[in-house]
């Protein structure tokens, strides 16, 4: 099946350099750059050397065994685990190497690992899950080595994150700036606040896009100037502070007082804190509560903010900390007094007050791939992860890593040259590392972007069938299915350039993923049954009373309502091309239904598509993420092995779909573990409802026994993993997934696969109900046969002369029929 080798490959072949040097002069032109093509790519090429002539021989004869002809030769049909590097851990033991000694023994058959962030973090970080890296090139302490990272990769078809747009503010680099080096700064998008006000003025930012619903710039603070005070607790400048504000007021001012106008632009900004201010409004909270004043006045909570502790803000009243201070008992002209001395004096003793481009979180800032500081750091810690023997390497926020002002910073022309840039540079030094470019976002997109003729990514991460899935098993009808093969058939992609598939991750299901797949009634629906399966909904911030036209009219079209008659009864055109505004008597939810119950058509999915019309246009929201496990995503049935016997249907459809693109299954899923309620009441963090920590003894006891949902699923997802990474017919080399026969009213889902002269039909029963029926074959298929072979049952089934096969179909019963009998290695069975 591997083609045979045409061409030899050598390092850093003459025309990739002169590639990346033009490549760099494009991003950078001189015009606008000054010099700074000409010095990062003499930067570059010199790490690329040294990447290259550190390699170990060994690694450097693997490297020049590939074949440049043959990309696909770097992949491998091995399903990889997604996993962070403590999913199952043991006390004072390296959790990598509890990692490798838990699979080999409950999970034989998984012999790829995307391991997810595993360099050194702040393990106290909110909302990362290990992104928020402070070194990107050395492996966390509590998790083992370098050298046992590499090993594990090496052992693997492997995976593992560069996280190309942020660093955490611990990061040595940004805490350089912050004690008052200049040139630190430049890696990052710093602006003081006066050049920040004037760029928001300028509409710099107006169009760039947030992934979150959080600030996109970050407020933090500079060491003073003046070492007498960089020397100081904060307590310390507190009280020198105080004793700045003497003989304004009567009686010293309180320093929980002081300390709150210290942090007052971090709690306007809306952005969340870190422990060591948020301690500032719990000291003040009671300091005014003991005189008398209820903080409930000051302070209400953001709607925005994801925080362990309670997100308070200030209220609208509250804009200036004059505003506080009246608010808190002292008279007008007495707070206008007290502001005069504190400001010029809050930079001098608490340190300069700065802005940083913070797109994903308040701990993660983003790099500047505009610098030439910021380039070198990228190149640094690249080199890190060419110098390995990895299989592949996704780069994490890819669509992220380049910024230019009054524009989306996302996806920019620019960026498809800098990963080019990657890729080229893997090819110079490590060739046998595949690119999975990461970009959470529609099948659509992912195609648009691997159909690029100019710069086709490699690999790219696709997320679709996690939320498609679960709307297949809770509505129990395949019908859904074909849509995704009719969009992937719009788009020529190359051969070689291949899809990561998953069905679940590490983070929450990504609503983005399937937004052009799923209808809205069926979005709504799926949030639905998350919430009522204990899961949580984050929500993303849009301009309320407005809507694209376009939307509206694909809601009328699922709601049957007649867009010429009610648009213009709810909508008045609005400013922005395509933009509907609502017009002034209907702006309340009554008054919306009001008018839609008389257009819109009576059925449960046309109601799911009102409500979600009307959070989205009146209450200014949609869901973005939906927290929560697999097994928690889909309706409950009362039946533990009706429920076991349909999750292993669930990843049984998710790899016949998958087909000849690489596999995955999150780690928490091998076992179909639940939502962890016990871990989120202790960090507040909703997508930890899926990020269970397993402490080793405890989890194997769990998967021993039988009895249990997890020790029922995980024999049956192991053997599943073996069996498809066994089949021919599901070779990298061979063709897309096709469903067949699709039909309203009939649960069956029916997939096919082939490669070359192999085929396999996977049949699943999406329903709770018995079905008996004919199945059609395709002509490759049935060809020569006379029967199939169910490689889940270990029974044949005959094929009729007219080429259809008769089954009868359990419930959730899932069927793979291969002509032969797939020879699958007793070693990867349990």
């Amino acid at each position: 099946m591997e083609k045979n080798r045409t061409s030899l490959w050598d390092p850093l072949e003459a025309n990739k350099i002169k590639a990346i040097r033009t490549l760099f002069s494009k991003v950078y032109p001189e015009s606008e750059y000054g010099t700074l093509a000409l010095k990062i790519t003499g930067y570059w090429i010199s790490m690329l050397k040294k990447v290259w002539n550190h390699k170990s021989r060994k690694v450097q004869e693997k490297d020049r065994a590939y074949d440049p002809d043959d990309p696909l030769s770097r992949i491998s049909q091995n399903t990889l685990v997604i996993t962070y590097a403590d999913s199952v851990y043991e006390r004072d033991k390296p959790t990598l190497v509890t990692m490798v000694k838990f699979l080999d023994e409950y999970f034989p058959a998984i012999r790829g690992m995307h391991m997810l962030p595993a360099c050194r973090i702040e393990e106290s970080r909110f909302n990362d899950g290990y992104f928020s890296q402070i070194e990107r090139s050395r492996i966390h302490h509590r998790f083992g080595t370098n050298e046992q990272f590499t090993d594990l990769m090496e052992r693997y078809f492997s995976m593992t994150d560069f996280v190309l747009n942020h660093v955490d503010i611990e990061n040595p680099r940004f805490q350089e700036y912050i004690q008052g080096n200049d040139a630190a700064g430049k890696c990052f998008f710093i602006f003081s606040e006066d050049d920040y006000r004037e760029r928001l003025k300028n509409g710099d930012f107006d169009t760039v896009f947030r992934p979150r619903p959080f600030p996109l710039f970050s407020i933090f603070r500079r060491q003073p100037e003046d070492p007498a005070y960089a020397g100081m607790s904060q307590a310390e400048r507190v009280a020198e502070m105080g004793q700045r504000l003497k003989g304004k007021v009567n009686k010293d001012i309180p320093e929980p007082v002081i300390s709150l106008l210290s942090i007052f632009n971090k709690i306007r900004n809306d952005q969340m804190l870190i422990s060591e201010d948020y301690r500032h409004i719990t000291a003040f909270r009671s300091c005014i509560e003991g005189l008398g004043i209820d903080p409930e006045e000051i302070f209400t909570v953001s709607a925005t903010q994801e925080v362990q502790h309670t997100p308070y803000i200030f209220t609208r009243a509250i804009d200036t900390p004059e505003e506080l201070l009246v608010r808190i008992g002292y008279e007008p002209e007495v707070a206008v007094s007290v502001m005069r001395t504190y400001l010029p004096a809050d930079p001098e003793i608490f340190g300069k007050e700065f802005r940083a481009l913070t797109t994903f979180s308040h701990v993660q800032v983003d790099l500047n791939t505009s610098s030439l500081e910021g380039l070198t750091m990228l190149a640094d810690d690249f080199s890190w992860y060419l110098s390995m023997d990895l299989s592949m390497l996704r780069l994490d926020a890819a669509n992220f890593a380049f910024k230019k002002w009054r524009t989306s910073c996302f996806g920019l022309p620019e960026v498809s040259k800098l990963m080019k840039i990657l890729y080229l540079s893997m090819e110079c030094v490590s060739p046998r590392i595949v690119a999975n470019l990461e970009v959470n976002d529609t099948l659509t997109a992912v195609l648009k972007q691997m159909s690029n003729k100019e710069a086709p990514p490699p690999m790219m991460y696709d997320f679709h069938l996690a939320g498609i899935l679960p709307a297949v098993f809770n509505n129990r009808e395949p019908m859904i299915l074909p849509r995704i093969f009719e969009l992937i058939s719009r788009y020529d992609v190359p051969e070689s350039s291949i899809r990561f598939s998953l069905a679940e991750s590490h983070d929450g299901k990504s609503v983005r993923g399937s937004m052009d797949l799923l209808t809205i009634s069926e979005r709504q629906s799926l949030a639905d049954t998350v919430a009522a399966g204990g899961g949580k909904i984050k929500y993303k911030s849009v301009p309320p009373f407005r809507y694209a036209e376009e939307e509206f009219i694909d809601f009328c079209r699922q709601t049957g309502i007649d867009p010429d008659r009610t648009g213009p009864v709810l909508f008045e055109k609005g400013t922005a091309p395509g933009e509907l505004r609502l017009r002034p008597e209907v702006q309340s939810e009554e008054q919306l239904l009001a008018v839609l119950s008389g257009y819109a058509e009576q059925s449960e999915p046309a109601e799911q598509a009102i409500r979600f019309f009307v959070n989205k246009v009146i209450h200014g929201r949609e869901p973005y993420e939906l927290c929560t496990t697999t097994r928690d995503s889909l309706v409950r049935l009362g039946d533990q092995d009706l429920e076991v016997a349909r999750f292993l249907a669930f990843y049984t459809l998710a790899f016949a779909l998958i087909g000849r693109n690489v596999k995955s299954i999150y780690f928490n899923d091998l076992m179909a573990l639940p939502n962890d309620h016990e871990k989120l009441s202790r960090t507040g963090e909703l997508r930890d409802l899926k990020r269970t920590k397993s402490e080793y003894l405890k989890i194997t006891e769990l998967l021993s026994d039988r009895s249990t949902f997890e020790g029922k699923v995980a024999p049956g997802m192991n053997n599943l993993i073996a069996l498809v990474d066994s089949d021919p017919a599901l070779h990298f080399r061979g063709s897309e997934a096709e469903v067949i026969g699709a039909q309203k009213g009939v649960p069956l889902a029916v997939i096919y696969n082939h490669c070359g002269d192999d085929c396999s039909l996977a049949v699943i029963n999406v329903s709770g109900r018995e079905y008996t029926g004919d199945v059609c074959l395709p002509d490759t298929c049935g060809a020569s046969s006379k029967e199939l072979y169910d490689n889940i049952s270990g029974r044949h089934v005959k094929i009729s002369g007219e080429g259809y096969i008769h089954i009868v179909c359990m419930p959730y019963q899932r069927m793979w029929f291969t002509r032969e009998k797939v020879t699958v290695p007793q070693e990867l069975l349990r």
